[in-house]
């Protein structure tokens, strides 16, 4: 009996998300019996637009550990809804990998691969640099097999890895309970009464302007600030509990994580709070597109109702810094703004620009 088929005897259900290299591996486990019971879905974004439609975003590489963990958690959404398995079970696995092997054209840097797996309590990501020399056909090959030797070990399956000399990384993450619950469904992981001040962000990386605008707000409000992390945003994949245990790690303030990725729904999460947002989110508040085609009157009222209130510092906005007063919001919005002037905070620093490293 070959492992294929013990894997497609085992009670794991897969999406599989294959890019770059490697697909063989798909072929693999379809050519032989059984595998309907195992393989729920398997797909190749393999063309840059397909990739993006695929994650619904253009990722910021092709080929790296996040975007693995992002296919690999698009993969198991899709997969929880195509089996009929339930939701919190461990065996329904979204499996995503990406490579960048040899090719006719000219290219810079390794020859590499990225695998990720996301379960309902965990996200494991294992990362691969190719030793150069081999043709393309043989590095094909040598992913195809790296990828069925993880997919059989998430089937409880011994398949041992192919015989080469490069040495592979690998880091998990198990999810603590409020975590997982998020994935399920759950609205936040702040328990006890309601935060007063929160303020919302990726924090992807917490920088000193962010710990500026905690101060003021502190002292403005007179309240402790909670940071707030939505694991869900409007354009991009639920993040997974990696990122989650990567953002937490370098965060020293109280910290929260929600399923609540529109201020409507935070402001449902969060009654009564002071939000501490910047300009340039506040214009995306009164945009109508972020809400589903909901009314935007209807949604500014609906905040309202729920004692939402905004604390709103100025950012940079199309190459000029811009406060409150220079937005044009609607005024029902602009009434529950209040506006930090640029004498009291200013801070250029942006979270995208250190991740490019400008």
């Amino acid at each position: 009996m070959s492992a294929i088929t013990d894997i497609h005897r085992s009670p794991q259900q897969f999406v599989l998300a294959i890019t770059g290299g490697g697909s063989a591996a798909i072929s693999d486990l379809l050519s032989e019996p059984g595998a309907s019971a195992t393989i729920l879905e398997a797909i190749v974004p393999y063309h840059s637009g397909a990739l993006s439609r695929f994650l619904g975003r253009q990722p910021d590489s092709a080929v790296s550990s996040e975007t693995a963990r992002n296919l690999a958690m698009v993969a198991w959404l899709r997969a929880k809804s195509l089996s009929d398995l339930p939701d919190d079970q461990q065996n329904i696995i979204g499996f995503g990998a990406t490579s960048s092997l040899s090719t006719d054209r000219t290219r810079r840097g390794e020859n590499q691969c990225f695998i990720a797996l996301q379960s309902a309590n965990e996200t494991t990501e294992i990362g691969l640099r190719l030793v150069k020399g081999r043709s393309r056909q043989d590095e094909e090959r040598l992913v195809a097999d790296v990828i069925l030797h993880f997919i059989a070990r998430a089937s409880g399956v011994d398949l041992a890895l192919p015989v080469m000399d490069e040495i592979i990384s690998e880091r998990s993450q198990h999810a603590v309970s409020s975590w997982a619950k998020l994935h399920q469904g759950n609205q936040s992981t702040y328990e006890g009464e309601h935060p007063i001040a929160v303020f919302p962000g990726a924090f992807n990386p917490l920088h000193q302007g962010h710990r500026d605008m905690v101060a003021v707000a502190e002292a403005a409000l007179n309240q402790t600030v909670h940071l707030e992390i939505s694991i869900r945003n409007v354009d991009k994949p639920p993040i997974d509990f990696l990122t989650m245990s990567d953002r937490a790690k370098q965060i020293d303030y109280p910290l929260i994580f929600s399923n609540a990725p529109t201020f409507i729904e935070k402001a449902e999460a969060y009654p009564g709070a002071t939000f501490i947002v910047g300009a340039d989110t506040m214009l995306r508040i009164a945009d109508s597109r972020y809400y589903d085609g909901l009314d935007i009157d209807t949604t500014i009222n609906q905040m309202a109702a729920n004692g939402t209130s905004f604390l709103v510092f100025g950012r940079v906005i199309d190459n000029q810094f811009s406060e409150l007063a220079d937005l044009a919001l609607p005024d029902t919005l602009m009434a529950l703004c209040t506006g930090v002037s640029s004498t009291e905070f200013r801070s250029d620093i942006s979270s995208s620009d250190m991740r490019r490293g400008v």
